[in-house]
């Protein structure tokens, strides 16, 4: 055999030692084990499957009558808000101008003023408010004096 000094080439991996034939010796026999699964875990696995199967069964159930629920609430909602609608409705009609002045003349007995009922009133000059000169206490009184005299002595002095 020749030996190759290049790695990638090396072929005497694939070489069968020489002292062994190509053919095992007829008095070996190769027992080949048929691979046997445990009868407890083909019962484990069925159980298994069977408790997923039903916790899918039940989650399709619960998400049934949710979706129900919620139906129902949405019909529930649209009920309510067409009476909100029909409530304003009514709200509006009755704080109108024409049903307050029929409710005042129907109810109350209230009528229209007629001219005999207006009056006129004119004023011959502005209405002004005038606010009272307010009393000045002793020590407001003091200030007042100081102020003046040092307003009388600045002014004097220009």
């Amino acid at each position: 055999m020749a030996t190759n000094t290049n790695l990638a080439y090396d072929l005497e991996r694939f070489e069968q030692p020489s002292g062994t034939a190509a053919n095992p010796s007829p008095n070996l026999t190769v027992k080949r084990q048929e691979k046997t699964v445990h009868p407890a875990k083909i019962v484990v696995f069925a159980v298994l499957a069977l408790t997923m199967g039903f916790i899918f069964l039940y989650s399709q159930v619960v998400l049934t009558e949710l979706n129900g629920a919620i139906n129902e609430a949405e019909q529930q909602l649209n009920v309510l808000e067409a009476e909100n609608v029909r409530m304003q409705t009514d709200l509006e009609g009755k704080m109108s101008l024409k049903e307050i002045e029929e409710k005042a003349v129907g109810e109350y007995g209230m009528v229209k003023p007629d001219g005999s009922q207006v009056t006129y009133v004119q004023l011959e000059r502005e209405n002004r408010v005038e606010a009272a000169e307010k009393d000045l206490n002793f020590f407001e009184r003091i200030v007042e004096y100081v102020q003046d005299l040092f307003d009388g002595t600045a002014a004097g002095g220009n």
